[in-house]
């Protein structure tokens, strides 16, 4: 078995025996649930479209909180040395453990369909923009995790890191917010997250937006093992 797998199903069980991810699980299906009958209610509609920007704001807080104990609490406990120096390289460490929290906000993000399930009660619902709108809030989401597994790779205090991991989430999230234009404007533009979530919403799944986000999540996996790495040797 692949010692990344390993650490991601230890990540797995970790999580779960902690509150953390309960309340954080009942937190996503509450607010999840009251966005969803607020719309139903105001619009009265079947179209999920706004539910899902809702979703991606309440994100934008679980992500930082999920990542925030990944790699600081091991640094604070001194675990990390120990990991450090046995057979598992930091990139295999640090990916078990990206990979254990993906696991986990999958089961988040899997919560999150029984919504459509419950509007198709109601009316007609395109489940081709449904998968399509679920796969770009997945991969939003496995993208922040990639963020706040860096910011745990920085501290030891896991209220530094869900701090920082916010302040990197916010930052691709508002991008747009800036005043610019011309050349800076267009690439801000592209570097946004919510602008790369457009086409999903629409129901399109396009390459180019697949690599952006896969291209997000290597870099940051990429500079947290050059984190992990430096203290290796320091």
């Amino acid at each position: 078995m692949s010692k990344w797998w390993v650490v991601a199903r230890r990540e797995w069980r970790v999580a779960f025996q902690s509150p953390l991810a309960y309340v954080l699980l009942g937190l996503w299906m509450l607010l999840a649930g009251f966005f969803f009958v607020s719309l139903i209610l105001h619009s009265q509609s079947t179209d999920l479209g706004p539910l899902g920007q809702n979703l991606i704001i309440l994100l934008l807080f679980i992500a930082p909180l999920l990542t925030m104990r990944l790699l600081a609490e091991e640094r604070k406990t001194g675990s990390e040395e120990l990991v450090l120096t046995a057979p598992l390289s930091p990139a295999q460490w640090v990916v078990g453990k990206y990979i254990g929290a993906v696991l986990v906000w999958t089961v988040f993000a899997g919560v999150s369909l029984l919504l459509p399930l419950v509007t198709s009660r109601l009316g007609t619902v395109d489940w081709g923009v449904v998968g399509a709108s679920w796969l770009g809030l997945w991969l939003f989401g496995a993208a922040t995790l990639a963020m706040g597994v860096f910011a745990s790779s920085l501290t030891d205090n896991q209220v530094v890191a869900a701090m920082v991991g916010f302040a990197l989430v916010l930052l691709f999230y508002a991008t747009t917010w800036i005043p610019t234009s011309g050349w800076v404007s267009t690439l801000l533009a592209y570097i946004s997250l919510p602008g790369q979530l457009n086409d999903f919403t629409l129901g399109v799944i396009g390459v180019p937006h697949l690599l952006y986000f896969l291209s997000l999540i290597g870099g940051f996996l990429f500079i947290s093992v050059r984190s992990v790495d430096l203290r290796r040797w320091t």
